[in-house]
C-alpha cells in the first residue's frame, strides 16, 4: 500500500523475498522539534516519551545529501538528562496511581463493570506509562511498542521485583477476579515505587 496515512505517511509492501517493510516519511523539522522538546526542554509524555530520540539514535543513515539527519544525530548524542528522567517518572507515576483518574483506578472500575474492551484499553495505557518509567530510571531511550519486556530485561540495570511475572499476570487478567487484578496492580505499583 503506497501513501498509507493511517498513522503517519507510509509505504507498506512485501519484497520479493516475502519480507514486509514499512517506510515512514517524516518532516525533518517536526522530527527535530519533537526530539528537542524531549531532550533539551525535558517534556514528558503519557508514555513513549523518548521513542523518536531512540529512533534517531539507532538509525542507520542510507542517504542524507545535506547532512540534516547526521547533524541531528550529533546534536542529540547526549547523556540522558536528569530533569527529563525526573519529569518522566513524576508525570507517568501520577498516571499509574494516586489520583482519581489514574490508570489503576480506571482498570478496577471498568473490570468491575465487566467492560473488557475498556479493561484492555486502560491496561495498554497503564503499560505505556509503566515502561516509560522503567526506561527513564535506567536512562534508556524507549524502543517503541514491540518487545518491551525483552528489551527491558536485556538493557535495564534496575527492574522491579517480579517484573516479568507481574506484567504477564496483568496481560492475562481477563479471566481473573476483581480482587486478583487489584492485588496485581498494587504489587506492580509497589515494586515499581521501590526502585524509584
Amino acid at each position: 500500500m503506497l501513501e498509507n496515512q493511517f498513522w503517519e505517511v507510509e509505504d507498506n509492501c512485501t519484497l520479493s523475498d516475502e519480507i514486509d517493510i514499512d517506510i515512514i516519511y517524516r518532516n525533518i523539522n517536526d522530527f527535530e522539534n519533537n526530539i528537542e522538546n524531549v531532550v533539551e526542554k525535558h517534556q514528558a509524555s503519557n508514555g513513549y516519551t523518548t521513542c523518536f530520540w531512540h529512533n534517531l539514535k539507532n538509525s542507520k543513515v542510507l542517504y542524507d545529501p545535506h547532512k540534516e539527519f547526521h547533524n541531528l544525530q550529533e546534536r542529540f548524542e547526549v547523556p540522558f538528562p536528569e530533569e527529563l528522567k525526573e519529569n518522566i517518572i513524576s508525570k507517568n507515576f501520577r498516571l499509574l496511581t494516586g489520583n482519581l483518574p489514574s490508570y489503576d483506578k480506571q482498570i478496577i472500575k471498568v473490570f468491575d463493570r465487566g467492560d473488557f474492551v475498556s479493561v484492555n484499553h486502560r491496561i495498554a495505557a497503564f503499560i505505556e506509562s509503566y515502561f516509560d518509567i522503567i526506561f527513564a530510571i535506567n536512562e534508556l531511550t524507549h524502543p517503541g511498542e514491540k518487545r518491551m519486556i525483552l528489551y527491558a530485561k536485556e538493557h535495564s540495570k534496575i527492574l522491579p521485583k517480579d517484573f516479568e511475572e507481574n506484567m504477564n499476570e496483568l496481560l492475562n487478567s481477563m479471566g481473573s477476579t476483581l480482587e486478583h487484578v487489584e492485588n496485581n496492580l498494587k504489587n506492580i505499583i509497589k515494586n515499581l515505587e521501590d526502585i524509584i
